[in-house]
């Protein structure tokens, strides 16, 4: 599901959920240690807006190379959709490390007879990319984001969040790169939720976030998403909402395929060599505070490095 948060947030306007400002500016780090005991698992999930349907998409968790895990999604645009414009989209993400750290990202989008390819290697505290959209153009480039911080492609980013065990309230940030563009991500906890997946009531845990580019955010308004996770150990994504400039984007889930039997060959196949880089350090996240909490990290704040 976390290609189907670009389709809607690439285009985003306006605020669909506006989260509360942080309740404290100590962070700490984001939990992050469960991301290595994910299982192979299969989510097809479908994309409406307005309730009409615009796309499917399936998104593969397997096992890859040297220990880690490759997340494989696709997106294929609704037979209504197609009469328009054609129009697709694949992701393919390596994971490496303890911790299940970006490694790589290669992004392929069609639009008609438009396609933009996007290849980035990430390392500690910032990555390197590769742009180009049919010969047309095409532009390498590198980038870096605050505190060397971990960054993220959004299927590492909704894997964390997946991973993240919160309290009532507190927040949390993490880098993402969009495109060839670094964002910093806000989210905060928002609790037990009740949510229709397929007409049946199921439990969730709600999450709130936006988006802010990190550089010329004046021309890039905020993206605004909420995403509900189920209760149980796998956290599986149920549903996500989000605003783009042409409408309310909803993404629920329709089918899971957990275990071994759920990951194909070509998925498990090893990619072509890539350059080594360093193991990335992790996300960061506030904790929920009472008044008195909130007192004692005022006065820790003197002494402490905070972003």
């Amino acid at each position: 599901m976390a290609l189907a948060l670009l389709l809607s947030s690439a285009c985003g306007q306006t605020g669909l959920v506006e989260p509360e400002a942080p309740v404290a500016s100590l962070r700490a780090p984001l939990e992050a240690d469960r991301t290595a005991r994910l299982a192979p698992e299969v989510l097809e999930a479908k994309v409406e807006i307005y309730g009409l349907p615009i796309a499917t998409l399936e998104s593969a968790l397997c096992p890859g190379e040297r220990g880690g895990v490759t997340v494989a999604t696709d997106v294929d645009a609704a037979p209504i959709v197609k009469i328009v414009k054609r129009t697709s989209g694949e992701a393919r993400t390596e994971l490496l490390g303890p911790n299940l750290s970006a490694r790589s990202s290669d992004y392929t989008f069609r639009d008609g007879d438009m396609v933009r390819h996007y290849t980035v290697d990430y390392r500690a505290g910032g990555y390197s990319y590769v742009y180009d959209n049919g010969g047309v153009e095409s532009r390498r480039g590198s980038d870096d984001v605050p505190e060397g911080a971990e960054v993220h492609d959004l299927q590492s980013a909704m894997l964390r969040l997946r991973a993240w065990r919160p309290r009532l309230g507190e927040t949390g940030y993490l880098y993402v790169v969009l495109g060839r563009r670094p964002w910093r991500v806000e989210v905060t906890s928002r609790g037990p939720e009740m949510v229709k997946v397929s007409g049946d009531a199921r439990l969730s845990y709600r999450i709130d976030g936006v988006a802010t580019r990190l550089w010329q955010p004046d021309k890039a308004a905020p993206k605004h998403f909420s995403l509900w996770l189920s209760e149980e150990r796998e956290r599986v994504p149920l549903r996500m909402v989000a605003d783009a400039s042409f409408g309310e984007v909803t993404m629920t889930l329709t089918g899971r395929r957990a275990g071994e039997v759920a990951c194909p060959k070509p998925a498990l196949a090893a990619s072509p060599p890539r350059q080594t880089g360093a193991v990335i350090g992790s996300a960061w996240s506030s904790p929920a505070v009472t008044g008195r909490d909130l007192a004692s990290s005022e006065a820790g704040a003197l002494t402490a490095s905070v972003p």
